[in-house]
């Protein structure tokens, strides 16, 4: 396999120490992670050539997103600079009977101002022959659904194996496009 390119957001994870609760917590530890992202290091990390696809915002934290995923020898060459901020997201570890908890502060992320035709695909997957995303992506706003229709169109266009993730998130966050009634 040449290379799989993945298409997604990143994000900043913020979460107390170990097991503390959010209201006992005096320090945040800082992780970068997201579906799609997580999927590019865990296979650079079995050896294969990966690719990750998302826009960061022009700042230290960005820098610092990028960092994090070289680190893992994801590349990060498609990655678009601009848009506002870093989505976020806390997370609460669960122990025993208590549940994990998320709160997503998302709106109005570098990724979510994403435009059709700001990606060339075809640069993308010229050296690709897999193609993964996930349906958090389409969901984050209606740039995001366009960019991704056209990525997936432009994979199949070039005979790039296309897989999905249908993923699934219960208080997914406001900036949410969510399906017509």
């Amino acid at each position: 396999m040449k290379k799989v390119v993945t298409f997604g957001e990143i994000m900043l994870r913020l979460s107390p120490p170990g097991y503390q609760r959010f209201v006992q917590a005096r320090s945040l530890d800082v992780i970068y992670g997201g579906g799609e992202s997580n999927v590019a290091v865990s296979l650079a990390n079995y050896g294969m050539a990966a690719e990750f696809v998302t826009r960061l915002p022009t700042n230290d934290l960005g820098d610092a997103a990028i960092a994090y995923l070289r680190q893992f020898n994801v590349g990060t060459q498609h990655i678009l600079r601009g848009g506002e901020r870093l989505g976020i997201y806390f997370l609460e570890m669960g122990t025993m009977q208590r549940g994990s908890k998320v709160v997503y502060d998302r709106d109005h992320s570098a990724i979510a101002t994403v435009e059709p035709g700001m990606i060339d695909w075809r640069a993308v997957f010229a050296e690709a022959d897999w193609f993964h995303w996930t349906g958090i992506t389409p969901a984050i706003s209606a740039g995001t659904a366009a960019v991704a229709l056209e990525a997936v169109q432009a994979a199949r266009e070039m005979g790039v194996t296309v897989s999905c993730d249908l993923n699934y998130r219960k208080n997914y966050g406001t900036g949410a496009v969510r399906p017509a009634k």
